[in-house]
Order: C-alpha cells, then sequence, then structure tokens
C-alpha cells in the first residue's frame, strides 16, 4: 500500500485559493469530556503567572479513549475514562475519598513523560530535582516507574534495565502493538533509543554514529536530527533531519529507519519549507509534519511522490487561554483547550 504524508500548514501560509483545483475540508470536532479546575478527583490544576498559562504543570495523553493527566502541583497522575471519571488515581491523594476511586498514594519527585500499553499498565518518568536546577532542570536525573492498571508498582527501570543507571532528559515513552516500551532519550544533538520488553533490554541505538552530511553545489551540508516518531508496529522508525550550511536552513528530510537492521533502508520525503514539522504517524503509513500559526491550521495530504491528495482545514476556538494538538496510539487527532476554569478536549474527524 502506498504510504500518505500528512503536512499540517497554517492557512497564512499556503492560501485555499493559491491551489484552486483541491477542494477544502474543514474537520468537525466533538467533545470527549471536560475537566474542571480545583484538587479533586478527575480534576486538574490550572496555574498562571501574571503573563500566561504555566502550562507545564500539567500533561494530557489520549489512549484507547482514556486520558492520562498528569499534575505536578498536585503530584497527582490520573487515568479518566470517556466521561471524564477516574478509573485509578496515582500519588497525593489529598482530597480523594479512597472509598470511592480506586486511589493509590504514592510520593512522585516530577512526574515527566508517560505512556499506557494495551494491557493498561502505567510507564511513568520520574524525574529526580537537580541541585543545580531545581525540579525544573530538563537534565535531572530520571527513572521509569511501571504500575499495573491497579496502581501496584511493578518495577523501577535505568538505562539497563535495572536501577542502576539513571536516564538524563527523555524526549518520550512509546509502547508498540507487542506491549514493549521504546524510550527516547535526548542530551543536546545526541539521540538514543532505549527497547525494553518488560524489564529486559532488548535494543539500544546511539544515533551520533550515523553521519548526516550531504555535498551539494560545492557546499557541505551538515544534518542535524530534530524528531523521532516510532510505528506502531514497533519495527521501523521515521527520523526528521534538518540540513545546513552554517546556520543557513536548507531542507528537511524524513527517513525510514529499520530497527530490525538498525540502518536507515530510504529516504521518504525532502521538505524545503523549514517551517513543516515532521509530527506524528498514522496506522504505520500516514505522516503528519505540521505548522502551526495562530488558530487555523491547513493540512495538506500528499503521496510520496509529491503529489497533492487533498487539503484539510482545522479550526481551533480562539476564546482559551492555551491550545494543543495531540495523537493517541492510533493517531487519531484529538486537541485540549485550557479556559480560566475548565480544560475541554475534543476529537477532530
Amino acid at each position: 500500500m502506498k504510504k500518505i504524508i500528512f503536512i499540517l500548514i497554517a492557512a497564512s501560509i499556503i492560501p485555499a485559493t493559491s491551489c484552486s483545483r483541491w477542494f477544502v475540508n474543514s474537520l468537525g470536532k466533538s467533545r470527549v469530556m471536560e475537566i474542571k479546575n480545583g484538587d479533586g478527583p478527575g480534576q486538574v490544576q490550572i496555574v498562571r503567572d501574571e503573563y500566561s498559562l504555566n502550562e507545564l504543570s500539567f500533561r494530557l495523553e489520549m489512549h484507547d479513549g482514556k486520558a492520562i493527566l498528569a499534575d505536578n502541583n498536585l503530584k497527582r497522575l490520573q487515568v479518566l475514562d470517556s466521561s471524564g471519571t477516574p478509573e485509578l488515581i496515582l500519588g497525593s491523594l489529598n482530597n480523594i475519598d479512597r472509598s470511592r476511586f480506586r486511589a493509590v498514594n504514592f510520593n512522585f519527585s516530577v512526574i515527566g513523560a508517560f505512556t499506557l500499553d494495551d494491557s493498561d499498565n502505567l510507564y511513568i518518568q520520574n524525574r529526580l530535582e537537580s541541585r543545580k536546577g531545581g525540579e525544573n532542570g530538563s537534565f535531572s536525573p530520571s527513572y521509569i516507574l511501571v504500575f499495573n492498571k491497579n496502581g501496584e508498582l511493578q518495577y523501577t527501570m535505568g538505562k539497563s534495565g535495572t536501577p542502576d543507571l539513571p536516564f538524563f532528559y527523555i524526549e518520550k515513552l512509546f509502547t508498540d502493538s507487542s506491549n514493549r516500551l521504546h524510550v527516547i532519550s535526548r542530551t543536546f544533538n545526541s539521540w538514543e533509543l532505549f527497547i525494553f520488553n518488560k524489564r529486559k533490554r532488548e535494543k539500544y541505538i546511539d544515533f551520533s554514529k550515523i553521519d548526516f552530511s550531504e555535498n551539494e553545489g560545492g557546499y557541505t551540508y551538515s544534518g542535524k536530527i530534530e524528531n523521532m516518531i516510532l510505528t506502531r508496529s514497533g519495527d521501523n522508525m521515521l527520523i526528521s533531519v534538518a540540513y545546513y550550511h552554517d546556520v543557513r536552513f536548507k531542507y528537511r528530510k524524513v527517513y525510514e529507519f529499520s530497527l530490525e537492521d538498525d540502518k536507515i533502508v530510504r529516504e521518504l520525503t525532502t521538505i524545503p519549507d523549514p517551517k513543516n514539522v515532521l509530527f506524528s504517524i498514522v496506522d504505520d503509513k500516514i505522516i503528519y509534519l505540521w505548522n502551526i500559526e495562530g488558530k487555523r491550521i491547513k493540512f495538506m495530504l500528499i503521496n510520496t511522490d509529491g503529489n497533492i491528495i487533498n487539503n484539510i482545514r482545522l479550526d481551533l476556538d480562539n476564546n482559551t487561554i492555551f491550545s494543543k494538538i495531540i495523537t493517541d496510539e492510533k493517531g487519531k487527532i484529538f486537541s485540549y483547550h485550557v479556559a480560566e476554569t475548565t480544560m475541554k478536549i475534543y476529537e477532530w474527524n
């Protein structure tokens, strides 16, 4: 089956009238749930400074219709069903009636990345506070805590699978269709991938050993990895590399990398516009590259031959403090929007 590339471009960059032969469809949205501001069950503590929202205090992910909500002000992580009712509350249990909810007391330091597998096991980055950077130090040592669906801690993981060597900056956590955990770690321009089957480390790849450089027109362009996206099967990943001559951007390339053969197997596309960035992959065959400017998003669909298939538009609500677009494990598009007293989650289709 021919793969399709999904490029998200702000309407101000490519107006609908610039390509009149393509009809532009607007995606509709349906509200999934609403989460109120507060410190009770199923709530999130929305904190604002004098300028704007302190977005780093909470984080939301979607998985199989459930919302996983981490709140570092409350030191708590919750798994919410499709109605917003907590299936599990993990962390500080202040203002929680333990007789009404499955709630487990746990002392988190700083909750970083997290994910859920298909057996409802939770993988949570617990970032220790740094002496130099405090709790906001991105390069603080981290461990991954693994909990079952009842909130019982199963084991603690470091780089080797055992907790002897901590991780540092974790870019993202991902579980594939076989429930293997993939940990992407980045320190400055050095990227690493760790793959675990339960607590056993099956693979480690240091991407700094790959030479990303190209010669063209008498110039040498140095490549810099910007993002990595794993396929749901766990067999391959996409690597986005931006090429520069000194500080001048030349183009961005997206490669397919085989995790079985530990090598790049092909180049998927070359992107000359620096504003189009690799974002996600859907069903192991649809790739999202995006550019967001303002509240209006335009999606351009092209195939791997570079042919435009269609254009789709997504319009966000202007009456919010903060909005973010995310995808679930299947690549479905969601967004969450924060106002003064509530967070609303929508699915787009």
